[in-house]
């Protein structure tokens, strides 16, 4: 009797696990030690991502300037990765529930599925180049099948949401940071020593604005998903603590190595310099992990989006279906072969994501200043057009402007800016008119 007791009781923890409150807010029983938020976050953060960022400033700065651009870069992440947290951690809910009292329940849907299918675009693009260049050094085996058995193997960490994340996270980090240390004590052993990397000219400089820009571009649409993972934070310091230890510790110190590593090799490409340094297979391995990192931040949210939307939509579909149909949604994608258009994607997300942050700071800190979820909830419109506009009309300042130092950073600001305008002269007016609430 007590066997079936246990049996039964695991398997509605496995369910539990794999549901992750995707349309719920998450409990207090089930919010998470500040520990497993580090870990997570970091896993996240620690990603390919990083080590391309910290090649191309590497590759055109000198170490002060590189220095700075990365720190000050990855603080400001930090800044706007708390602010968006904290409405994860405050209503509990996931990035794509909040967006249902931003946009609307059915304004929702449209940011889900497009979110959504961009991100597994993404890693589709991803898998696609990870599987051609390991095909090239083992011919011998097919580049679909290395595809394949790296969606499958990412499949078993995301489906399980939040507790799959933090298992992986707190096997790769270690590893991850082990590898990254050994680098840099390779440096240092070399001739020459860190005063080459101090005394580093770079041939082709790109300047500071530009370093920074990189710097924030590659992670702000991170930060405007982190209220996936921080909705299972116990505490609001605990979102602080972790966002920071996630951008200005994790992402901030492997930009870092990667830059230097450049410095000191004169190369941007990554894989040259550990090359170079005679880190080949260590880095080999690093980049494994990191794009197993970033693949399965994205499959997680991109299941997340798509249950939110089919919820809406009344297709009573469950979370760990979506996390499979994400991962086959990748794989096509990753067979038709667009590894050629990976800097393509990279703009896309760049343009559509960071607005979509802009909006959601500005309602929450500025509009409604309000966190009790199932209000929120409750009293969303169909559609909020107002946002919806904001959004769109932010990503194409991101796209066609030339105000700020990188798209992303335009996006961002100009969704934030907008919204907080309009969505305060808007909701004043409704306050004011309840024949105009009514309508909404």
């Amino acid at each position: 009797m007590s066997t079936e007791r246990d049996t039964t009781a695991v398997q509605s923890t496995v369910a539990a696990d794999m549901e992750d409150h995707a349309l719920e807010p998450v409990p207090a029983d089930r919010r998470k030690p500040l520990i497993q938020l580090i870990v997570v976050q970091m896993g996240w953060n620690i990603s390919v991502s990083s080590f391309l960022v910290g090649g191309v400033v590497g590759g055109g700065t000198s170490f002060t300037e590189g220095l700075l651009a990365i720190l000050l870069g990855n603080v400001l992440l930090a800044v706007v990765a708390s602010l968006v947290g904290m409405v994860g951690f405050r209503t509990g809910l996931t990035s794509y529930l909040t967006s249902r009292a931003v946009f609307g329940t059915h304004g929702a849907v449209v940011v889900s599925l497009f979110l959504g299918v961009v991100a597994m675009g993404f890693i589709g693009v991803l898998m696609d180049t990870w599987g051609l260049a390991v095909n090239q050094l083992i011919p011998e085996i097919p580049k679909w099948a290395f595809i394949v058995a790296f969606s499958g193997a990412i499949l078993t960490t995301a489906i399980f949401g939040f507790k799959g994340l933090q298992r992986y996270s707190a096997i790769a980090v270690p590893v991850q940071v082990a590898i990254a240390l050994f680098a840099l004590v390779r440096i240092g052993d070399l001739d020459g020593g860190f005063s080459d990397v101090v005394n580093y000219a770079p041939a082709a400089p790109i300047g500071f604005s530009v370093a920074i820009g990189a710097v924030i571009a590659t992670w702000v649409t991170g930060a405007a998903l982190v209220g996936d993972v921080q909705r299972y934070a116990v505490r609001a310091r605990d979102v602080v603590i972790s966002t920071f230890c996630g951008f200005a510790v994790g992402a901030a110190v492997f930009e870092l190595i990667a830059t230097v590593s450049a410095m000191k090799v004169g190369n941007s490409n990554f894989v040259v310099v550990m090359q170079g340094l005679g880190l080949l297979a260590p880095a080999a391995v690093m980049l494994f992990l990191a794009l197993w990192n970033t693949a399965d931040n994205n499959i997680y949210s991109a299941s997340l989006a798509f249950t939110n939307a089919s919820n809406t939509l009344g297709l009573k579909v469950a979370k760990p279906v979506w996390t499979v149909f994400a991962v086959l949604i990748a794989l096509l994608i990753a067979f038709v072969g667009l590894a050629a258009e990976f800097q393509r994607f990279l703009g896309v997300i760049s343009v559509v994501v960071p607005p979509f942050a802009g909006v959601l700071i500005a309602y929450f800190w500025v509009v409604v200043r309000r966190w009790d979820a199932t209000e929120l909830l409750r009293t969303a419109p169909s559609v909020r057009w107002e946002a919806l506009g904001c959004w769109v009309a932010g990503a194409l300042i991101a796209r066609y402007a030339d105000l700020l130092i990188a798209d992303a950073i335009e996006g961002l600001v100009a969704g934030f800016v907008l919204y907080a305008v309009v969505g305060t002269a808007v909701s004043r007016w409704r306050s004011s008119s309840p024949a105009a609430e009514v309508r909404s």
